[in-house]
Order: structure tokens, then C-alpha cells, then sequence
């Protein structure tokens, strides 16, 4: 029997002595190759085999799908025949096995190392491929092969994916495209959430990446058949079209999408968090923030190759987003060809005026010339960064580029990872670029990592699509930002080989998917600690979440359901881990530019694949010599990765299965933070609540002065002084000097003598023993009833004997600008403890009144004699505080990096009206001074250092 199995070009694949495996690892059109979706070829015979059953079987168990498709076919001719075999699959997922049965010889795939070389090389011939014919979100897996006169023949396909969030739902897309009307065509999914399932529809077939046969796409419903069974964690929707059903949809079989949209409950801020056999997985999705403000340069491409309906498209597209921004959004506009035309020199504010004056803009556009993509990428950064250096905002906003084209760099710069660099440079990790390319002219690769250099996303329009629609669709996802810097932390002893914790922004509708090995399978509970940034504050979450029993396996999905080798089978978290670990190197890879990184990716990706048998560029597939079956698929070796699901499903619906975390107490697990604080370069801010009042002014110290914070060593014993550092001013800015506080140390004299010194990189604490503890792990640890617990590169918390509570946020900057420095902010969180004789410039408003009044300019007793007569009539007002009458002015303050966004009333002058003394009172002599000349404390002398520094 003559076998041939082809994936695009249709070349034979070679027949083996007995034995000998058969390979595809020596071409690049493999299989399980996927390439993106040709043009369907017209059939050589006027007749083709039937196909007489399609069936498509997924089960998703916490947004982690497996899915199986199985296809029979006979040749009713009399002689031989060829019959192919395809299938569109999301262009996210890894194929785990191919099998082919033809008569009773069964052909088994077998995941294979390739080569570096080789790999490499198919690398660029997959992506070349993909940019020629590629459909966006999917790829095309075919199989050809010749069925004998009057035989039979079935295909297996097996692949996995996680479930992507975008609007706030997840789709799990199924292709039903047999290419002919279907005897048995059956589509089942089955799906399982924990956390509970919400909003689950079916939505009409789609159709829109084909032209023609896409009847159903205007129905209101599910498509004909459709049969939805569900409670409040699992359902199974079920689609069998008779064939009188599947002509009346399309008649040459290609349906079109079946589509299943759902999201889950979420009730943990924190996020959901499950534990099963040594692995855990942690989606983050909070809701119910403030959205961030942006800033925002819209580039779109007005070369001679937009002309027509692409432009025309792209700017009514945008003038719809225009209409959509928010009021504390900025935005400018540029439009590129050989020549850059920026709109305006500086960002603007979201007003009706300037909203008009945009469009306007948009529709004088006309396309002509090159394509200039450096050179407008460049004009949009110099933007956005001048904007931030110039308005000092850069900490309580998102900074974005919108970039559209539909062709290659052809003017200016055209060296593709020259424009890779000038990008990165300029952008500096601060700004994200978001890219959209049309057609099939377009260098997707230089897209797609412009946005993978730049914490962004790609997406891709074809050319018979609609691009207006598909921007919009786009700025949708990322139109609400919530959160940034955010930062997820496990305790690093206990935790292993965790995928990407470090997020640079979250986007509302979205969600955060880590996962990871514990190090210890007997440990009972998992510490989770989530720290991020919004608009109006420092979020910090926490949580211990109960880790499950021990399991056997159970089927393990996508793998051998009996390995031979007295290990247990993995199970979908174990594999969900493993996909993502795999995308994530594949990603590295991709965005790296050094040989010796790049292969040592390569070589971690490709191990991790052939445990996990994926299909990926660094692995290949070949078919095992043809062993005598008995006419079924499903009992040869690794089929689980069909049936393997369905028995893990089973385990964890059954009496086994173990509840979600249980709280045996009501827990916040946010760290509160007061907004007296001092932060940034530095910015104090001061809470009254009794009066329901926040005051705010600056100190403009001198690098290497040391100041008095919290000065309460007569009455609790404690002691917080900060060292200042300095950093050169942003350009055209109203300062000589940056300040920061780059050290904080803290006395803590009852019971029992105690010292403790913060850096961004090192946490020191002396007292009965001497501890170094660094600052990018997680760790708690206790002395003398002093608790100091560290946040991995985050915050530092200090807890005196429960009453009094300091929170130092370690703010680090890893591309930082001349004007920035590494520092901290000191916040305290419960001054319970703290006496009535607390000083320092923070110390002495705690627990203190204070009001306002409103008073003719120049009444207050307390004002100098001005060089000025005040204006007749002109009120100003005043703040009255510990017998201070201070004239201060409404503000809102931005306490940098803690994103503490506050209305407060701000003294001028560096508080010299509303502090005690002068600023060289408030200065130490040494870290650990506790000597004060101000307040009712008495001088007390100075305590030695008794802090060693570390050698280290």
C-alpha cells in the first residue's frame, strides 16, 4: 500500500523497511506542522472518498482544553484514491499526537527532537508561510495519503491550548469544516470550572475567514441542533446536524466556527488559585478598579498601498476610538508614509474641541509614498516621553502606541533589527506598542516582535476583512487599563520553575495566568502575595491557600495512558504549566538577539516538549512503522490525549473532589495603608482623619541628609530616620536635584534593643542576632517582638508589638533614566502604639486636629511681611494645626510609584509654617540618631550605631 502524507506542497512521504521509523524530520512540511490555511485545491478526481463521520471531542478543565478530532473515510471506487485530511486549529495550541489507520495497519505519531539547524530553518519557513497565506488565530494541519480500492481509512488529531480572556469572556473556538456533507458530524464539549461558570453561550457559526458558504452567521442563536446541558461548574454542549441541516448551512460542508463563550465566577480579589499533585496555577483577573489614564499616539500607516478601502477603513475606525476616550486620557496623532506627520508637537487632553480637531485630521490624510516605520515609531515615542518628563506623571499612567500598517519599512531605516533596537532604546521598557497589520504584504514578524520587545500585542487582518472592525475590536481589549507594575510572589523556597510573575500592565476584560512546581508536595498551604499600582493606589493582596491531598494519576491528558515506567501520569495542571513554560521560552527565544541565549532556550524548550509530547518549531513528528490493529483508534497507545480528560473530569466531580480555599475567618488580605507618608523626591503627605482633612507639602533636602521621620524614643521607643540621596533633574524641569530616600533605619528600643536598616537590595536586622536579608525573596521573620516581612523586590512591612505598623515600598527601576534612582517610600500603616509625644516630620501630626478657615490675604498672624500689598478683597485660606496658622492652596498629589492619587491641602515653602523649628532641626548626625531638640521629648543623646555594614 502506497502512503503518502503531506501537509502543503504534497510530497510523498517515503516508504520504510520493516522497523524503520518513518520521519518527517528531514523536510519542513511535516506533520503537525501547521501552516496557515491555503486556498482550497480543486479536487484531480471528479470523485472523492466519502467521509462518513467528523466528530470533534474537547473537555476543558479550568480554562485548559484538550481537544480531539476524528475523521473516517471510504473509497467506494474501484481503484485507488487520494484523500486528504485537514483541519484549521487555533494558532496558540500544540498538537500532542496524529495517528492514521488505514484498513488494519495503524500509524502512530511519535514528538521527536529536531536538530538546531534544522529547526531554525523550518522556523523562518513556517513563519514565511504564515505571513504569505496565514489566517489570524489559526493554522492549517493537513494529511494526505492514498485510501485502496473499496478500504477505509481514520485520522486521530489531538492538540491542547489555555483559553485566552479578552472582553471578559473565554472562547473555545472548534473548526467544523470537513470539506463535505457528513453522514455523523458530532461536536462535544464538555467543560468544568471550579469557581463556577457564568454567562455560557453558543454563538452562531462563523465563517468569516472564508468568503462564500456563511449562511448562519446572521442567525440570532446557536446554531440548528445545538443542545446545552448545564449547573453551576460543569456543562456539555452538544451540536449533531443532520445532513438536511448541514446543506441548508453550507453545501460544500465548510460550516465554519463552532464558538462557546463563558466566563467563571470571581469572588477572591486575589484571584483563583488550585493546587493538585505539585503543581499549582493562579489566574488573576481582578475587577471593580478605577481605570488608569492613558497616553496614547495613535500611528497609522498613509503609504500608497492603503489607497482605497484599507484607509478609508482605518479612518473611520479611528474616529470612533477618538469618541471613546476617557477625560483624564491624553492623546496625539501621526500618520506615516516617506515623510512623518505628526498632528500636534506635544499630547493633548480628551476635550470636544480637540476630539474634533483629530478627526479632522484623520480624514485630510491621503495616501501616498513609502513606508517609514522607524521613523514614525520614533516620533511617537519622543512623544509620549516628553510628555511624561515634562508633566512628571509617568507613575499614575499607562504610556501606548497604536501602530497600523499593512507593509514593509521602505524608507528611512529598513534594516529590520536596526528598527528593533531604535525601538527598544527609545522606548526604554516604559512604553508598550500595540501593533495591527493588514494583508498578506505585511512584515508580521517585524510586528509581532516590536510588540513582544515592547510589553504589547499583535494582531493580523486579512484582506478581505474588515479593518475598521478589527482595530476597533483591538482597542477594545486594551481600551481600560487597571493596574501596572504588578508583581506576583510565592515564597521562593517553597515555590519552583514559576512561569512569568512580573506583568507590566493589566488590562480590565483580561487576566493574568501564572503557574508552577511546588518544591514540597506535603506542605499544607501556599502563600500567594500579589503587589500592583492603579490610579488611585498601592495595591497589595495576600492570601494561604489549602493545598489538596495527594492523587494518583488519572489518564493523564495528551499522554501515554500507561507509561511503563512506574511513574505517575501528570495531570492538567502539570500539563497547563507545561504549556505555558514552553510558550514562554518559544517567546524568549524569539525576542532574543545573542546565539549562545538563543540555543540554550532552544534546548529547554525543545526538553520540555518532548516530555510533554508537543509539536513545536524545535520538535518533529514522525510516523512509527504500521502495527496490525483491530479496526479502532481508541485503544492504541496514547489516545488519552482524547479520552484522559474525561476521567480526570470524573475524579474531581466525584467524592473526591476537594473544595475551593476555605477561610475559617473572614481575611483582607491588603496591606492598608495610611496616607500619612513620605514618598518620591519626597513628597509628604500627611492623613487627619478626625478632621477628615489631608495635608501635603515637600522638603527639598540635600543628598546624604539624614531625616527625622518618627522620633518617639521617650515614649514607645522607636525611632525611623531616611537617608536622602540625589539624582540630576528631568530635563526643562523647575528643579536643580531630585532627592530620594535611599535608606530607611528604624530603632526599636522596647522590650529589647533593636536594629533595622532598608535598602531597595538589602533588609538588615540587628538585635540578638544579626540577619542580611535580601529584598527580591519573600520571607517573614520575627525578633523581639519586632516582625519584619519582605515582599520580593515590593515592600518592606515592620510590625512593632502589633501596635505600630511601617510599610517601606521598594520602588526599582529596571531601565532606569538619568533623573531616576532605585529609593524608597515610607508609609505607616497603625500608629496605635506611637505616643502623644511622637515627633519627627511625620511623627508629630499624628493624632492631631486641625481645621480651616477662610481668611482676607494678609490677616494671618503668622505670615511675614510681604514685598507686596495683598489685593483688596482677595480671601485665602488658612490651615490651623498645633498652633500654626499656615496659608495652603487645594492640590492633587501623586505620591510617587504608591500610585496614592489624593486631594489634599499643600503648605509652600517646604513647610516652613507648618512644621516646628526649621529643616537643620529635623537633621541626624547618624542613621540611628535619637537625639531631637523639638517636641516635648527631652534630648536624649544618640544611640551607638550598632549596625555593622555587611561586606557583601
Amino acid at each position: 500500500m502506497l502512503l503518502l502524507l503531506v501537509l502543503c506542497l504534497g510530497l510523498p512521504l517515503r516508504t520504510g523497511s520493516q522497523g524503520e521509523a518513518w520521519s518527517w524530520g528531514d523536510t519542513s512540511e511535516q506533520v503537525g506542522l501547521r501552516v496557515p490555511r491555503q486556498p482550497r485545491l480543486l479536487q484531480r478526481l471528479k470523485t472523492k472518498p466519502l467521509m462518513t463521520e467528523f466528530s470533534i471531542k474537547s473537555t476543558i478543565i479550568s480554562r485548559y482544553a484538550f481537544t480531539t478530532v476524528s475523521c473516517r473515510m471510504m473509497n467506494r471506487a474501484s481503484e485507488d484514491q487520494d484523500a486528504e485530511f485537514q483541519m484549521q486549529i487555533p494558532a496558540a495550541a500544540f498538537i500532542t499526537n496524529f495517528t492514521m489507520l488505514i484498513g488494519d495497519k495503524l500509524y502512530q505519531g511519535e514528538i521527536t527532537e529536531r536538530g538546531r539547524k534544522n529547526g531554525d530553518r523550518v522556523k523562518e519557513k513556517r513563519n514565511k508561510t504564515a505571513e504569505d497565506n496565514g489566517a489570524e488565530g489559526t493554522d492549517t494541519f493537513r494529511a494526505t495519503l492514498v485510501i485502496p480500492s473499496k478500504g477505509k481509512a481514520a485520522f486521530l488529531l489531538s492538540y491542547e491550548e489555555l483559553l485566552q480572556r479578552r472582553l471578559g469572556k473565554y472562547e473555545h473556538i472548534v473548526s467544523v469544516r470537513p470539506q463535505q456533507l457528513v453522514g455523523r458530524l458530532t461536536v462535544d464539549v464538555t467543560v468544568l470550572e471550579r469557581s463556577g461558570i457564568v454567562g455560557l453561550e453558543v454563538l452562531p457559526l462563523r465563517n468569516s475567514r472564508q468568503k462564500g458558504s456563511a449562511r448562519a452567521e446572521d442567525d440570532p442563536g446557536p446554531p440548528p441542533s445545538t443542545v446545552i446541558n448545564q449547573n453551576e461548574t460543569f456543562a456539555k454542549v452538544g451540536f449533531k446536524p443532520t445532513v438536511v441541516q448541514q446543506a441548508k448551512i453550507a453545501q460544500n460542508g465548510i460550516l465554519g466556527d463552532f464558538i462557546i463563550r463563558y466566563d467563571v465566577n470571581r469572588e477572591q480579589r486575589i484571584g483563583d488559585i488550585q493546587v493538585l499533585n505539585g503543581y499549582f496555577v493562579h489566574y488573576f483577573a481582578p475587577k471593580d478598579l478605577p481605570p488608569l489614564p492613558k497616553n496614547v499616539v495613535f500611528v497609522f500607516d498613509t503609504s500608497a498601498s492603503m489607497v482605497g478601502t484599507k484607509l478609508q477603513q482605518t479612518r473611520d475606525a479611528l474616529t470612533t476610538i477618538l469618541l471613546d476616550l476617557r477625560p483624564q486620557d491624553h492623546f496625539s496623532i501621526i500618520g506615516f508614509s516617506n515623510r512623518i506627520k505628526v498632528w500636534k508637537d506635544h499630547l493633548v487632553p480628551v476635550t470636544p474641541n480637540n476630539i474634533i480637531d483629530g478627526k479632522f485630521y484623520i480624514h485630510l490624510m491621503s495616501p501616498s509614498g513609502g513606508t517609514d516605520i522607524n521613523g514614525a515609531l520614533q516620533a511617537a515615542i519622543r512623544l509620549l516621553n516628553n510628555y511624561v518628563s515634562h508633566n512628571d506623571i509617568e507613575e499614575r499612567s499607562v504610556s501606548l502606541v497604536i501602530f497600523l500598517t499593512d507593509g514593509k519599512p521602505t524608507v528611512g531605516e529598513t534594516h529590520v533589527p536596526k528598527i528593533l533596537n531604535n525601538t527598544k532604546e527609545a522606548a526604554q521598557g516604559r512604553i508598550c506598542i500595540f501593533t495591527v497589520g493588514i494583508g498578506n504584504d505585511v512584515d508580521f514578524r517585524l510586528l509581532e516582535k516590536l510588540s513582544l520587545d515592547n510589553c504589547g500585542l499583535t494582531r493580523r487582518v486579512l484582506e478581505e476583512e474588515d479593518a475598521g472592525a478589527q482595530l476597533i475590536g483591538f482597542y477594545d481589549e486594551i481600551r481600560t487599563p487597571l493596574l501596572f507594575n504588578i508583581r506576583i510572589d510565592y515564597p521562593s523556597g517553597l515555590v519552583e520553575h514559576a512561569t512569568k510573575t512580573v506583568f507590566p500592565n493589566y488590562f480590565n476584560g483580561s487576566e493574568i495566568v501564572i503557574a508552577g512546581k511546588l518544591v514540597d508536595r506535603k506542605m499544607d498551604q501556599l502563600h500567594v502575595e500579589v503587589t500592583a499600582s492603579n490610579s488611585k493606589k498601592f495595591i497589595i493582596l495576600k492570601t494561604d491557600v489549602p493545598v489538596e491531598p495527594q492523587k494518583g494519576g488519572h489518564g493523564a491528558p495528551g499522554s501515554p495512558s500507561s507509561r511503563g515506567d512506574g511513574k505517575e501520569d501528570p495531570n492538567h495542571i502539570e500539563r497547563l504549566w507545561s504549556y505555558l513554560t514552553v510558550k514562554e521560552l518559544l517567546s524568549s527565544w524569539l525576542q532574543s538577539d545573542s546565539e549562545q541565549e538563543k540555543e540554550r532556550l532552544r534546548q529547554k524548550a525543545q526538553d520540555l516538549a518532548l516530555t510533554y509530547h508537543f509539536l513545536t518549531p524545535f520538535t518533529s513528528m514522525k510516523l512509527r512503522k504500521p502495527v496490525l490493529q483491530g479496526g479502532t483508534l481508541e485503544v492504541a497507545r496514547g489516545m488519552s490525549a482524547a479520552t484522559g480528560p474525561e476521567t480526570v473530569m470524573q475524579s474531581l466531580r466525584g467524592s473526591t473532589m476537594q473544595p475551593g480555599p476555605v477561610l475559617k475567618k473572614p481575611y483582607d488580605p491588603r496591606v492598608k495603608l495610611s496616607k500619612t507618608s513620605v514618598d518620591g523626591d519626597p513628597h509628604f503627605v500627611v492623613d487627619f482623619p478626625l478632621s477628615k482633612l489631608t495635608v501635603c507639602f515637600n522638603i527639598d533636602g540635600q543628598p546624604r541628609d539624614i531625616l527625622r521621620l518618627v522620633s518617639d524614643h521617650m515614649g514607645s521607643g522607636v525611632t525611623v530616620n531616611g537617608e536622602l540621596i540625589g539624582a540630576p533633574a528631568p530635563p526643562n524641569g523647575h528643579k536643580k536635584q531630585r532627592t530620594y530616600f535611599g535608606t530607611i533605619t528604624i530603632l526599636v528600643n522596647r522590650p529589647e534593643r533593636s536594629y533595622l536598616e532598608i535598602t531597595p537590595r538589602r533588609v538588615i536586622l540587628d538585635g540578638s542576632d544579626r540577619l542580611v536579608l535580601p529584598c527580591n525573596q519573600s520571607m517573614v521573620v520575627e525578633s523581639r517582638g519586632l516582625e519584619v516581612a519582605v515582599s520580593a523586590n515590593a515592600n518592606v512591612t515592620v510590625t512593632i508589638q502589633g501596635t505600630i505598623a511601617f510599610v517601606v515600598l521598594i520602588h526599582l527601576y529596571k531601565k532606569p533614566a538619568p533623573f531616576q534612582r532605585n529609593h524608597l517610600g515610607f508609609y505607616i500603616s497603625n500608629s496605635k502604639g506611637l505616643s502623644s509625644n511622637c515627633h519627627g516630620l511625620l511623627g508629630q501630626f499624628l493624632n492631631q486636629e486641625t481645621k480651616l478657615t477662610t481668611e482676607p490675604v494678609g490677616h494671618s498672624t503668622n505670615l511675614t511681611n510681604s514685598p507686596l500689598p495683598p489685593a483688596e478683597g482677595m480671601l485665602e485660606t488658612i490651615l490651623q494645626v498645633k498652633g500654626h496658622r499656615v496659608p495652603v492652596v487645594w492640590k492633587q498629589r501623586k505620591i510617587y510609584n504608591g500610585e496614592e492619587q489624593i486631594d489634599c491641602w499643600f503648605a509652600r515653602n517646604n513647610a516652613a509654617k507648618l512644621i516646628d523649628g526649621v529643616y537643620k532641626d529635623y537633621l541626624a548626625s547618624h542613621p540611628f540618631d535619637t537625639e531631637t531638640t523639638l517636641g516635648l521629648g527631652q534630648p536624649t543623646g544618640s544611640e551607638p550605631s550598632a549596625l555593622i555594614k555587611d561586606s557583601a
